[in-house]
């Protein structure tokens, strides 16, 4: 378009003469006397520094003019589109700043100025511009992460990146939850002990609803949360239920946890009556109670025989360190040798377990065999590669039987087992149930678990038995931890375990070695053989760095009993490590070994790119981009997937809020790098944004969206 860059509503072929009186006359002129002839002024001149400019550009324009009776004269500004600045005036001249609109209708005249005479005698002209749309200019400006409405699993690096990234790992086993949903798998990573465990984990909102933990008015903040003794009798709730140890009836009873007891036997302990523990008594379901027993104090700092206190203690072994357990030690429930509590919901239970079972057994040995043969599964392998001895997929995590094995046999297929989709917002508590004989011998650093403790969180009944549960959340255990140390232990995750190194003394021993961040010295975690495994192709090359890890003493003198490590060279991945002897033994905690991988959709969302104007709406977008994977990852791999909206937001009364729910437009984009360019018409909108997604998947193989440019064109909003 060529603007008519001066209109003068003068004379002019067709045309009639503006003009503008004044309501009244200036001066007054005297009754009787003549009025004087006023003449409009004269426009002598103009300027205009551009007439095409981009949009919110700013030009200067001028006005020359004269009275031909020699009167100064007064300029007024006006603008239908666009603003105006600050005018500069002499008696005949007058000069604007205009900043323009976002878009500009065609032959549009959007400034005015009125000249007007001493008189009241006005003249007026317009200026005509264009704004100028060009897709190739690019509005996206440099990536910082407040230019994001929405970074969900990305990170904005400038100058243009964003990174796709895997959720963030826990970073305390006392609270292990997920900001969003996501998909989880666990894999079996190694075993170190003469124990058989099995491993699971229960949801702590369904204990919390059965009724076991006291929220303290903070629910989704289990740090202060406490558990529940409803019956007064000193012993929790969840412990008594884990091995029934409520009484049958009186005031202290509790509806048995599974179908009905194998035994009936009782015993009275510091005026309570309790139930005899299925779980810790023989085949034969003989008496297991024992009072007043001299035993040495497991508190720390008193365990020596100068501190021995008097405790009851209830529950047994087999008598015979090699006898199998046969059909003792057990609550028949779905299995033989997890409490019902832990167990998943089944007829078998009464439908009142709670928890979900991720491995049935962690035996990966040289032989058949399982301690005093109280596996779930039978041990049915006798190599030590990493792999459960038993046919993982053969069981989904209800421990049921699936109706369709997906790999039958043992294979590497069976170290992994996914969880499924886990609720964000949704904490996790993990268990190991572990089949070795409990001990109570301080010089080793074992104690038998602790049913019940005083004020001065002395024990005053212990419960010996071959059947332990371990959770990561360490205030729920029942072991004391008779050292007290803080922290419980310090390991370099990096460095290969060896018993001759000493944790109390790493810094002086040459079997530990430094940490990389700090040159702290630690001793190692896992076996040599192992961290070599796992460092091989079949886990992906796992490679931990020297790394320390911390377990952290539980505050309320129990034994933590997993180590939760997040390596910095495995992102989106962690792992949990526990410790499988009562009071901790060694304090190795690498007696059962797990890497935990999440995988969770990511998402980016652009803030709105363009200026708020209300007369505009957004016709067309032109999109480009590269995304990138990192080197040596499969290109089959889903690519990120993009889409725009031009009704971003919604605006009234005065503010703009965001539009929760935009009318998309996918983009057409192959891989790599690509560019497309759409028509938005049929959707007019005024607030222009963006965003990629990607629906997860390897952590160290995500993408990255680069290069990012948006150019778009505005056309003005029918009236």
């Amino acid at each position: 378009m060529q603007p008519h860059l001066l209109r003068l509503l003068a004379f002019v072929a067709g045309g009639l003469l503006l003009v503008i009186p004044s309501p009244r006359a200036a001066h007054a002129v005297p009754s009787g006397t003549t009025k004087p002839f006023h003449v409009l002024p004269r426009l002598t001149g103009f300027s205009q520094s551009s007439a095409v400019l981009p949009p919110g550009g700013t030009a200067e324009v001028g006005i020359l003019a004269m009275d031909p009776q020699g009167n100064p004269l007064t300029f007024s500004w006006d603008a239908s589109a666009g603003t105006l600045g600050t005018q500069v005036d002499t008696g005949s001249s007058s000069l604007q700043t205009w900043t323009a609109p976002q878009c500009l209708a065609e032959d549009a005249t959007p400034v005015a100025v009125t000249v007007t005479s001493f008189y009241g005698q006005s003249i007026s002209s317009q200026f005509g511009f264009s704004v100028a749309q060009d897709l190739a200019v690019n509005r996206q400006p440099p990536f910082v992460d407040s230019g994001f409405e929405l970074l969900e699993n990305a990170t904005a690096v400038l100058p243009q990146e964003l990174w796709l990234t895997a959720p963030a790992a826990p970073t305390s086993a006392e609270r292990i939850v997920f900001a969003k949903d996501q998909q989880l798998s666990v894999t079996f990573i190694s075993k170190e002990s003469e124990a058989t465990h099995a491993f699971g984990y229960v949801y702590y909102d369904d204990l919390v609803a059965r009724g076991y933990v006291n929220v303290q008015g903070t629910p989704g903040d289990s740090s202060d949360d406490t558990l529940v003794d409803a019956n007064g009798n000193g012993i929790a709730d969840l412990h008594e239920d884990l091995y029934n140890l409520a009484p049958p009836s009186g005031a202290q009873a509790r509806p048995y946890i599974g179908v009905s007891p194998r035994c009936t036997r009782t015993f009275s302990s510091r005026g309570f009556t309790y139930r005899q523990p299925d779980l810790a008594l023989s085949s034969t379901c003989a008496s297991a109670f024992f009072t007043n027993q001299d035993m040495t104090d497991a508190r720390p700092g008193r365990t020596s025989a100068d501190y021995n206190i008097i405790a009851d203690v209830v529950g047994t072994v087999p008598p015979i360190p090699s006898a199998n357990a046969g059909t003792g030690f057990s609550d028949e429930g779905l299995f033989t040798r997890i409490p019902n509590l832990m167990e998943p919901a089944h007829a078998a239970n009464n439908f009142m377990g709670l928890g979900s079972m991720v491995f049935l057994s962690t035996e990966d040995d040289s032989d058949r065999a399982t301690y005093r043969a109280m596996g779930l599964v039978p041990d049915a392998d006798e190599f030590e590669d990493g792999i459960p001895d038993y046919d993982v997929s053969r069981y989904d995590t209800r421990g049921q039987v699936r109706a369709v094995n997906p790999d039958p046999g043992i294979t590497t297929y069976d170290r992994t087992v996914d969880l499924g989709i886990i609720q964000g917002g949704k904490e996790m508590v993990f268990f190991l149930v572990t089949a070795l004989d409990a001990d109570h011998n301080l010089d080793n650093g074992t104690v038998f678990p602790c049913l019940r403790r005083d004020a001065d969180l002395k024990c005053t009944l212990h419960l010996k038995t071959p059947l332990s549960v371990f959770f990561s959340k360490a205030k729920w255990n029942l072991d004391q931890d008779p050292v007290g140390r803080m922290p419980t232990t310090q390991r370099n995750i990096g460095c290969a375990f060896s018993d001759q190194c000493d944790p109390d003394h790493a810094q002086s021993s040459t079997k530990a070695c430094p940490v990389v961040t700090n040159g702290q010295k630690m001793c190692g975690w896992m076996d040599s053989d192992v961290l070599q495994r796992i460092a091989g192709p079949s886990y992906g090359r796992l490679v931990l760095p020297k790394e320390g890890a911390t377990v952290s003493a539980s505050g309320n003198l129990l034994m933590p009993h997993v180590l939760l490590t997040t390596p910095s060279a495995l992102p989106g991945r962690w792992m949990l490590g526990f410790e499988d002897l009562n009071g901790g033994g060694d304090r190795d905690f690498n007696d059962a070994v797990f890497l935990f991988q999440a995988q969770a959709s990511s998402a980016a969302r652009s803030k709105v790119l363009n200026p708020p104007d209300a007369s505009c709406a957004v016709s067309r977008v032109r999109f480009t981009k590269t995304d990138t994977v990192p080197t040596g990852c499969a290109t089959s791999q889903p690519a990120p997937s993009y889409a725009l909206a031009t009704d971003c937001q919604v605006c009234g009364d005065g503010g703009c809020a965001s539009n929760p729910t935009p009318t998309w437009h996918p983009l057409p984009l192959m891989r790599g790098a690509d560019s497309v360019t759409v028509d938005v018409s049929g959707t007019p909108g005024n607030q222009l944004c963006w965003k990629v997604t990607h629906p997860g998947g390897a952590p160290a193989c995500l993408p990255a969206a680069v290069q990012v440019n948006v150019g778009y064109e505005l056309t003005p909003v029918a009236p």
